[in-house]
């Protein structure tokens, strides 16, 4: 295989463990997406430091909610405040935090809005709308596109240069976001409401798949992963032949230390020109080749 050397490399990390197995990649990323829990209380040393030669971008909620208890907004703003000298701006989840930063009407937000898979660009009008109307700077390709249907959107915004685009490698996708608490249907509430606390629960489906569940207090939330990972290792060399992509993305939620270094070390190998074996048995690539029905 050659080496693949026409794509960024971006990471998204959710602990310190996983940013510290990034940041020891001989590979260096150009992009470290931090996920907001750990920017909440205080600004990790480590992420200041490495700020110097990667760009740093905040990963936002899934959900982002007000009430009462409940400060997403505040939050938001708060995490710019302490953040502004280092990062360039925000991974946006959802609508209404791409609402809030766009549509900014006192100016406070100045830094990058990248839209997340969940913001869903399918085509050439979604494409023109996030990246045309609105004051979004790139978007990720969404999970639901198979290998023809990529293509064609890619095919349909040729040529626009300021329509950037990332695909996600590797990663755990949520398989359903909700704000009914697995743990509250237990009557085993964590009793952390509003704090940013999170964890990670399990549980079985009908097929007897074991799923992870992370509970997310701050925002009230659930987040249910599938039980085996996306990997499109398979597919890396026809992904790379893709002009519109710019970057290939690799997700760290559920992983430990050891298993995210794992993870990039293989990940590494195989877009250096390698043919190393993936440290997981059991993966997905999801609707690249089926699409969805």
């Amino acid at each position: 295989m050659k080496k693949i050397i026409n794509k960024q490399l971006h990471i998204l990390v959710s602990n310190m463990e996983q940013l510290k197995a990034a940041v020891s990649m001989n590979m260096r990323p150009q992009r470290l997406y931090i996920d907001y829990h750990m920017l909440l209380d205080e600004v990790p040393s480590l992420v200041e430091q490495v700020s110097d030669d990667i760009d740093i971008y905040v990963a936002l909620p899934y959900m982002m909610r007000n009430e009462t208890g409940l400060e997403g907004i505040r939050d938001i703003q708060r995490i710019w405040k302490s953040c502004s000298s280092f990062s360039k701006g925000f991974l946006v989840r959802n609508l209404e935090e791409l609402a809030f930063l766009s549509l900014n009407e006192d100016g406070t937000f100045d830094g990058r809005i990248i839209c997340d898979y969940g913001i869903y660009m399918w085509n050439h009008g979604a494409a023109d709308l996030f990246l045309g109307q609105m004051r979004v700077d790139e978007g990720c390709i969404p999970y639901e596109l198979n290998r023809h249907e990529l293509g064609e959107f890619l095919k349909s915004v040729d040529g626009k240069a300021d329509y950037v685009f990332s695909s996600c490698i590797y990663g755990y996708i949520p398989m359903m976001v909700s704000a009914g608490c697995v743990k509250k249907t237990m009557n085993n509430c964590s009793g952390r409401f509003g704090t940013n606390y999170t964890a990670y629960d399990g549980i079985t489906d009908r097929k007897n798949n074991s799923m992870k569940v992370l509970t997310d207090c701050r925002q009230c939330l659930n987040i249910i992963y599938n039980s085996v990972p996306l990997s499109l290792h398979k597919q890396i060399e026809s992904l790379s032949k893709e002009n519109g992509i710019t970057a290939f993305r690799i997700d760290l939620t559920t992983e430990s230390g050891r298993d995210a270094k794992l993870i990039l070390n293989f990940w590494e190998e195989l877009l250096e020109g390698g043919r190393g074996e993936a440290p997981y048995k059991e993966y997905t690539t999801g609707h690249y080749k089926r699409g969805t029905e």
